[in-house]
């Protein structure tokens, strides 16, 4: 019912329409009833006054977390890992996940904002890992597995001849059945860095046995082997993956067909050896590749990098060095990206995105931790403590090896005809190459290519391009770290020698450092096509742009299945060509340098097993062995400590630990192994194997029970 009108003035044409007043105004002349009626009308016609919301209690905050599904798109994240935003004034108000009558507090906003976009973030997880698997992460492993054929028919061949841990495999691996025990390894594998100081040295941590301590528990020796071809595999993965995030597919497929190549110049032992020298040489290179993603600012690989650097450095002192260099460079760009992202949100007085820096350098700080508890209790324990040994065998190195040979190291690795582009022509050959001059090409290619690094430095710096700057100065570091490795080295003959397995990391750097100078080109070639072209020919990039635009032209309603069908084909040619490599390099490997031995290790292997029973205490004793006998000697060791025996020996100490040292304790049994044929008086022959391994050889194993027990020992050798 309308509200009554008043009426027109005389002699007015008839409007057609009713002439209302305001809703607030009373109607003058108006019956009264009809005024009520129509307030009647209108009350009804309201929606419902909600009721009042009753205040607080005083002390207590009730908050209100809006619903993710009325987030706009900006607080959504558009990838796994992404912060959100944190201005309380940006933050929608909607229906509140904990009642319609909770209080929304904008001061508490950042700090539950989170929760509700955590919330949608796990609710659209399937379909961005989905994506995100398919789209980089499946090719990346599929480059990997091409880039790691070298080391994966390596591991195959090794497995397939019956792999034994000779020589000081069958040390390490015995340490490694130590972990778990009430005497852990708390240091790592015995240096030979001692003999300058006259101490006992081990390199600075366990973490090679932790990494062995399960698979050596299952399946046999080989699977030691196995554990570490699948180690080197994912960190070859790795690399290519972190080299995909950097450059995308061309970088990734040039990491890819770099490691193959470099595969060349290394022994195929290498690649599936347990020894501490070859244990640590792919991670060395993921963690470079770990390196140059943190001075890029990926401070979520902060715990990957923690771990990584302790595991390369605690396996062996050779990569104590190049390992300082590169996380130097790491964790400074880290800071400077963080720096500078601080003051361009400063600059531009834009709320600054939530970000988990400290959360992920907590972790980092618990990783390391828990890397280093090991040496840190050896440390408090031990006086000195295996750290201040180390120390001590760094600053008295006695006569050293000269600035010229760590010149020479320089050279051969990264100047022209590399050691990473060469075929290995034996496993010890790098302590001869840095004795002998190098050619002048190579001298003056190196002397360019250091100089180009200094330039690339440079430039990219003032063209703000961090990761060529980060790439370029870690080349330098690793650079001169080999240099010093190499000139400080002790000149006596036998740490002179270690050179032929301390500078195997040579590859590595050689192929960083090229692959550094072909990036920064291509990049450059990039930034020249993007600025010069079309100054160049004008002409034709409008036409170019006119034939895109003309509707003339035929459309082409399967134009996206024809790029998408030519990226695969691209990606499928590449991932052929990196095979390929894969297998022609595979191709060319040699076999173990004790795979003689492997079959008679396995035979002495399993009679002594059948002939002693388990939980035994023996006295290892051990007669004449020569060069082609004795790697047999630690082998036969880890066979009986894998049987559940406790196996004593005198001089055990340096390299074992007090646990394995005879010291007058009792035992029950006596085992002797030599390479004579004479009998052993009150001995049984358990077995006798021959084989031929620098000539002819033949080893005997004997064995007595002793059924009372004895507290001494036989005058005998390690």
């Amino acid at each position: 019912m309308r509200r009554a009108t008043t009426a027109e003035p005389s002699g007015a044409e008839p409007s057609g329409k009713l002439t209302t007043q305001a809703k607030d105004e009373p109607t003058a002349g108006a019956p009264a009833e009809v005024n009520a009626e129509f307030d009647r009308e209108q009350d009804a016609a309201r929606p419902p006054t909600p009721p009042a919301t009753p205040p607080p209690t005083p002390g207590a905050t009730r908050l209100a977390i809006a619903d993710p599904d009325h987030e706009p798109a900006w607080a959504l994240p558009s990838a796994p890992g992404e912060e959100f935003r944190t201005d309380p004034n940006l933050f929608p108000v909607g229906p509140s996940v904990l009642g319609e009558d909770a209080v929304t507090d904008p001061n508490l906003g950042p700090a539950l904002h989170g929760l509700a976009a955590f919330r949608a973030w796990l609710r659209s997880l399937p379909r961005r890992l989905g994506a995100w698997f398919l789209l980089r992460l499946v090719p990346a492993i599929l480059a990997g597995l091409a880039a790691a054929i070298p080391v994966i028919h390596s591991t195959i061949r090794a497995v397939h001849e019956g792999w034994q841990p000779a020589g000081d495999d069958g040390i390490i691996l015995t340490r490694a059945l130590d972990v778990f025990t009430s005497h852990s390894p708390l240091v790592g594998q015995y240096s030979e860095a001692g003999t300058t100081t006259g101490q006992i040295v081990h390199s600075a941590g366990p973490m090679l046995y932790w990494l062995l301590a399960v698979p050596v528990r299952l399946g046999g020796p080989a699977s030691s082997a196995i554990a570490m071809g699948i180690v080197n595999t994912l960190a070859i993965i790795g690399c290519v993956a972190l080299a995909r995030r950097r450059g995308g597919p061309v970088l990734m497929f040039a990491v890819a067909i770099g490691i193959a190549l470099m595969c060349q110049s290394l022994s195929a032992e290498i690649f599936h050896d347990v020894w501490n020298p070859s244990a640590a040489m792919f991670p060395f290179l993921l963690l470079i590749f770990l390196c140059w993603s943190l001075a890029c600012g990926e401070y979520r690989l902060l715990p990957a990098v923690v771990i990584v650097a302790s595991f390369v450095v605690q396996t062996h002192l050779m990569y104590v060095a190049p390992t300082a260099g590169i996380l130097a460079v790491g964790l400074g760009g880290l800071a400077l990206s963080r720096f500078a992202l601080w003051r361009r949100s400063r600059a531009k007085s834009t709320p600054r995105r939530r970000s988990f820096v400290a959360a992920w350098v907590f972790v980092a700080v618990v990783a390391f931790a828990l890397c280093w508890s090991a040496p840190a209790i050896d440390q408090i324990e031990h006086d000195p403590g295996n750290l201040v040994l180390i120390a001590r065998s760094v600053e008295d190195r006695g006569k050293t090896l000269g600035p010229a040979v760590g010149w020479n190291a320089v050279v051969e690795a990264i100047g022209i005809n590399p050691w990473w582009l060469t075929d290995a022509k034996g496993t010890w050959t790098r302590k001869n190459d840095v004795r002998k001059t190098p050619s002048k090409t190579a001298i003056d290619s190196a002397i360019v290519i250091l100089l180009g690094l200094w330039l690339i430095a440079v430039v990219a710096a003032l063209r703000r391009r961090g990761d060529l700057v980060a790439a370029s100065l870690m080349a330098l570091a690793m650079c001169l770290a080999i240099g010093e490795n190499a000139a400080n080295n002790p000149s006596n003959t036998l740490l002179a020698g270690t050179l032929g397995y301390t500078l195997w990391w040579g590859s590595q750097l050689g192929l960083w450092v090229w692959l550094t100078i072909a990036w920064t080109a291509w990049c450059a070639l990039g930034w020249l096509v993007r600025r010069v072209w079309p100054l160049l020919v004008p002409l034709a990039h409008r036409a170019t742009s006119r034939l895109a635009t003309s509707r003339r032209l035929p459309k082409l309603p399967r134009g996206g299945v024809a790029l998408v069908i030519a990226l695969l084909a691209a990606f499928a040619a590449s991932l052929a060509v990196t095979a390929s490599v894969g297998e022609a390099i595979a191709s060319k490997e040699h076999r173990d340098s004790h795979w003689l031995e492997y079959a008679s290790i396995g035979v002495l292997s399993a009679r002594i097993d059948a002939f002693i029973p388990r939980g035994q205490t023996i006295n290892y004793e051990t007669g004449p062995l020569d060069t082609g006998t004795q790697p047999m000697e630690p082998a036969m060791r880890f066979t009986l400590t894998l049987h559940g025996d406790r196996v004593l020996s005198t001089g055990a100490l340096p390299r074992l630990g007090p646990y394995y040292v005879l010291d007058h304790r009792s035992y029950q049994w006596e085992v002797l192994l030599t390479d004579s044929s004479a009998p052993e008086r009150g001995m049984t022959l358990v077995s006798r194997v021959h084989f031929v391994d620098r000539g002819h050889q033949t080893v005997s194993l004997w064995a007595r029970h002793l059924h009372h027990g004895r507290k001494h020992a036989r005058a005998t050798k390690r």
